[in-house]
């Protein structure tokens, strides 16, 4: 199964995030056939397939631009969705790993990101689909012709309103299964076995992930 990751050029770390989830990826998941990266491309890189898509909308379109550029390049018609912050824990098969969410979207935002999930839940409240919150810290397995079937939440009646990709894909087609979300500022093995931060990685997250995964991995053509 293939991997996508997109990346903006926001990090403040010469991408070290992406190369140690990349080194996680590498020692846990069993079945990965080609790495997509879509967006920016960090000079370590090498042996990836790579996309360049800039960043020219709003964080939660360029998520989108980014997944259905990859998917209209051909990557594999089922492949993992995966941050450059998630780092895999214990081993796991992309082709099997679970669809996960918390709970619901919430009804009254207090940031941003909630403006978007809760113009999610409304919209699709609206469609009659349900409103389970799929924006865990964690991979999303994606099917690609599933995937391009929310591209008309982008696009008409919707297209000025703030949507989260995942969200709006786990509720058309996925189940879910409830869990606590694994972002945490302690490392966690959860039922997940993904670890997430929840604060701009440091140089003490660093220090561990490099205690954990100190070899390179086989998409590392240059230091860092």
């Amino acid at each position: 199964m293939d991997i996508l990751y997109y990346i903006g050029d926001g990090s403040n770390h010469n991408n070290r995030e992406l190369l140690y989830s990349l080194r996680s990826l590498e020692a846990h998941c069993k079945d990965v056939d080609d790495v997509w990266i879509v967006g920016n491309k960090p000079a370590f890189l090498g042996g990836v397939k790579y996309l360049w898509v800039p960043d020219d909308g709003l964080w939660w379109q360029n998520a989108f631009r980014k997944t259905m550029a990859a998917i209209n390049a051909g990557i594999s018609k089922e492949f993992l969705l995966m941050n450059d912050d998630f780092y895999m824990l214990k081993d796991f098969t992309a082709a099997k790993y679970p669809h996960y969410c918390k709970g619901e979207l919430p009804d009254m935002p207090n940031n941003k990101y909630q403006e978007v999930l809760a113009n999610t839940k409304r919209i699709l409240q609206r469609e009659g689909y349900p409103t389970k919150h799929f924006g865990v810290h964690c991979p999303m397995r994606i099917d690609s012709e599933k995937y391009k079937q929310i591209e008309r939440f982008y696009q008409g009646r919707y297209s000025d309103q703030p949507v989260s990709a995942r969200c709006l894909y786990g509720n058309l087609f996925c189940r879910g299964i409830d869990i606590d979300d694994n972002k945490s500022k302690e490392f966690k093995n959860g039922k997940t076995g993904c670890y997430s931060s929840t604060d701009w990685v440091d140089g003490d997250t660093f220090q561990k992930l490099e205690d954990l995964f100190p070899n390179r991995s086989k998409w590392e053509e240059n230091e860092i």
